[in-house]
């Protein structure tokens, strides 16, 4: 949250407001982007918070009930670089935030190049910590194969969560999202991704399917483990931000 000026909140909340207005009229994310961007003056950065950050309301709203806080016991299937990625930005200073989904995301936008492999390799080592906190029965862990070194990636997760007593598979897809799409009935799938948070929640509620995040797990143990007992900084939370300043004061 550091990140973003406090300044520049309320800025932020306004834009989110007709961003979120627009989008829940059918404009499409491109379109709204560019108007409310472009008419409050939005930063490269600011624009991609709300980018990333917002989906539709029905859509939102979709997806929320499917969010675990653990995914203890169940077969959990990883969004291997999609993960990983999201804890590096965090290591690089760059801002996340909770989008009105309830996921965590960042707004680095880096398309999946990865410009500093010790720095990612040391996001894989959290991840894979974190994972072993939270104790699910199998992790199946996904990575896409046209990113560069994408190999190196799955061999070096692997390793580690079978260091970390984990019993697990990392292997590399021609396109991860499709088998995280397609999850085992009753499985949990840690992953930021729209697309698949969306075919998730489309599924029958009957399977049984959750979403886990990873990501959020593994950056909130960092954070508490250099606090050293100072107070939690609240994570910057687009749903909050959608409210009227007139609503906040009245809570």
């Amino acid at each position: 949250m550091a990140a973003i000026e406090r300044g520049r909140m309320e800025a932020l909340g306004s834009a989110a407001r007709d961003y979120l207005w627009l989008l829940d009229r059918g404009y499409s994310s491109e379109a709204a982007l560019k108007l409310v961007g472009d008419r409050r003056q939005l930063p490269r950065e600011e624009r991609m918070i709300l980018f990333r950050g917002l989906a539709p309301s029905a859509r939102a709203a979709s997806r929320l009930p499917l969010l675990v806080s653990s995914p203890r016991g169940r077969r959990l299937l990883l969004d291997g670089h999609n993960q990983a990625l999201t804890v590096m930005h965090y290591l690089e200073g760059r801002p996340l935030f909770l989008s009105n989904d309830g996921l965590l995301r960042d707004a680095g936008g880096s398309h999946g190049r990865i410009a500093r492999e010790e720095l990612f390799e040391r996001a894989l080592g959290l991840l894979a910590e974190s994972l072993a906190s939270a104790a699910p029965s199998r992790v199946l862990a996904l990575f896409d194969a046209p990113i560069p070194r994408s190999a190196r990636h799955a061999a070096s997760f692997g390793e580690l969560l079978a260091g970390l007593g984990i019993a697990a598979e990392a292997r590399l897809e021609a396109d991860a999202d499709a088998p995280l799409k397609r999850a085992p009935p009753g499985s949990a799938v840690a992953t930021s991704d729209s697309a698949i948070a969306e075919a998730l929640a489309a599924r029958p509620a009957g399977e049984g399917l959750a979403l886990f995040d990873a990501a959020r797990m593994a950056v909130a143990r960092l954070r508490a483990s250099s606090r050293e007992g100072e107070p939690e900084e609240p994570w910057l939370e687009l749903r909050s931000l959608l409210e009227e300043p007139d609503q906040k004061a009245r809570r």
